[in-house]
């Protein structure tokens, strides 16, 4: 594939290392002449110091023969701008992450491939951790409505020992999969649950709660 780039912060430099060594043509565009002189150093790809709104900046990084189109860059204005001029020149793939949650419905709404905030998506994580220290993962669905849990089955967790079917779940969520050891189990009704166990659940966001419970250890109802 034939990658732009545009932004060479951490995520950026990291999506230039991983495109470059998986045998994509990678172009990196960013404001920062050091940052385009460190990056080619490193790596063998083109990479394009100037302002990637600039429809000259573009065109020289070859955005009419381009598969893919990448925006990391800290201002949402810069990346709608570049995510704009790259469907108006037909890229079939359009990626951007979204700093600000209130910007989310305008990238949408031209049909943008969207990912949070990495910083907000960390805090969420490190909250998560904090509150359900069982809940080793998670991932949000539908704008938050639903998420899928990776809990750790730990000593005298409710869980341990219970079949799926004894758990209580309440309607609409379900076990998905067990991770144990070095086996990856699709489980039914009957399929036990063992201590050491990940266990990934798909539940909505009002639930989550509940859930947690059921799989945490101590007495329930406390």
């Amino acid at each position: 594939m034939y990658i732009i780039i545009v932004g060479l912060g951490g995520i950026g430099q990291n999506l230039a290392r991983i495109a470059v060594t998986e045998k994509h043509n990678v172009v990196v565009i960013d404001v920062d002449h050091e940052r385009c002189k460190d990056i080619a150093a490193k790596f063998d790809l083109i990479s394009i110091p100037g302002d990637a709104t600039s429809a000259s900046i573009l065109e020289e990084a070859g955005i009419g023969e381009a598969d893919s189109v990448i925006c990391t860059t800290g201002s949402d204005a810069v990346n709608l701008m570049v995510m704009m001029q790259a469907k108006e020149r037909g890229v079939k793939h359009l990626t951007t992450i979204v700093n600000e949650p209130e910007h989310i419905d305008i990238f949408k709404r031209i049909g943008i491939t969207i990912q949070k905030n990495p910083d907000a998506v960390v805090a969420e994580d490190i909250y998560n951790t904090m509150l359900r220290p069982t809940i080793n993962d998670f991932v949000s669905l539908a704008g938050g409505k639903a998420e899928i849990l990776e809990i750790i089955i730990k000593e005298k967790s409710h869980a341990a020992g219970k079949a799926i079917k004894d758990l209580g779940l309440p309607p609409n969520v379900l076990v998905i999969a067990i991770e144990r050891g070095d086996d990856v189990i699709i489980p039914e009704g009957g399929t036990m649950i063992t201590e050491g166990d990940s266990v990934y659940v798909f539940v909505r966001r009002n639930l989550v709660d509940r859930i947690f419970h059921l799989f945490s250890v101590g007495t329930l109802g406390k």
